[in-house]
């Protein structure tokens, strides 16, 4: 198994690291998506280097959307990201901030996809160049072509989808990248089939709520109810407030990010995957953290693939736990 599915940021790292000279970049550097191992390999070079990412890691930043406050970069390492749609909409994000003839580098491990990638991207900037393959991953530079890009703002990858929620059929809000972006998966379906029975003014917390469908349902069923949202994804908390009006969005990567706010109950589909890799740490942070975060009698609900043994996990946590379907 290659490193690219058991640590993809490491290896992503890596593959940075080991291709600096071949890249020869100059000027002021956007690095998309990238997480802090690639913007420290490159800071440590001199260069100019701004970090963006629309997703939080443990100490990081997210925001939906690249900034040009302080004018267009002369380059962009964009790493690939895990749906095609998400390629898409980043690549014409970094476009849109990049100056005419800047480079684009778009990296990633030929796991996640990389080669297929570079058609897509050969479709709207023209020929790439190989700039490294190593370590099972793979470089390629474009010139960003002249004129406008389309879709260089978040707005254009706004979509409504009509949707089933709460008993009610309505347009519900997405954007490219997200889990089950225009459908209802079917553990979050299996939730919302069992969700608990609670105080009406009882304060939830949708804890990786993605477009906010659990959520959602809750407060359609309990009107005067506290509703959070928890995501490290600054793109689903977008659609997830807009979809769950009056609720609370909270962009972090632990029940830590809600700081001392107690719950009476704990909702969550949690995701189980970083790329390509099976990672298992949100799961385990919101099991090990959730007793400081309920009330008294508080519950946590989770749904998970049931070849995942929870019980020691959750035995020494909680005073009960069962399967509720």
């Amino acid at each position: 198994m290659s490193r690219w599915r058991q640590d993809p940021n490491g290896a992503a790292a890596e593959l940075v690291r080991r291709s600096l000279a071949s890249l020869d970049l100059a000027g002021r550097c956007l690095i998309a998506n990238a997480g802090g191992l690639v913007a420290d390999a490159l800071r440590a070079t001199g260069l100019d280097v701004t970090a963006w990412s629309r997703r939080a890691s443990d100490g990081g930043d997210a925001k939906p959307w690249p900034d040009d406050d302080s004018g267009l970069y002369d380059c962009v390492l964009l790493r690939l990201a895990k749906s095609k749609d998400e390629q898409e909409m980043t690549l014409a994000a970094c476009l849109g901030v990049l100056r005419e003839g800047g480079s684009l580098v778009l990296f990633g491990g030929n796991d996640e996809g990389i080669r297929s990638a570079i058609t897509a991207l050969e479709d709207v900037c023209g020929p790439a160049e190989t700039v490294s393959t190593k370590g099972h991953g793979r470089m390629v530079r474009v010139t960003r072509p002249a004129g406008t890009i389309a879709g260089a703002a978040l707005a254009d990858w706004r979509r409504t989808v009509p949707f089933e929620v709460g008993g009610a059929r309505r347009e519900w809000i997405t954007y490219p990248g997200l889990f089950a972006a225009d459908r209802l998966d079917e553990g979050t379906s299996l939730m919302l089939s069992v969700l608990p029975n609670l105080r009406a003014v009882a304060r939830v917390l949708d804890y990786g709520c993605g477009s906010g469908v659990i959520a959602g349902t809750m407060q359609a069923r309990l009107p005067g109810a506290q509703i959070d949202l928890v995501d490290a994804d600054s793109v689903a908390l977008l659609a997830a407030s807009e979809n769950v009006k009056g609720a609370t969005a909270i962009l972090g990567t632990s029940l830590k990010a809600t700081g001392t706010t107690r719950y009476d109950a704990i909702l969550s589909n949690p995701p189980l995957h970083a790329g390509v890799a099976e990672d298992h740490s949100a799961l385990e942070r919101l099991m090990a953290q959730a007793p400081k975060h309920l009330r008294p009698g508080g519950i946590l609900q989770m749904v998970v693939q049931r070849r995942l043994p929870l019980g020691q996990s959750l035995e020494p946590l909680f005073s009960e736990h069962s399967i509720v379907a």
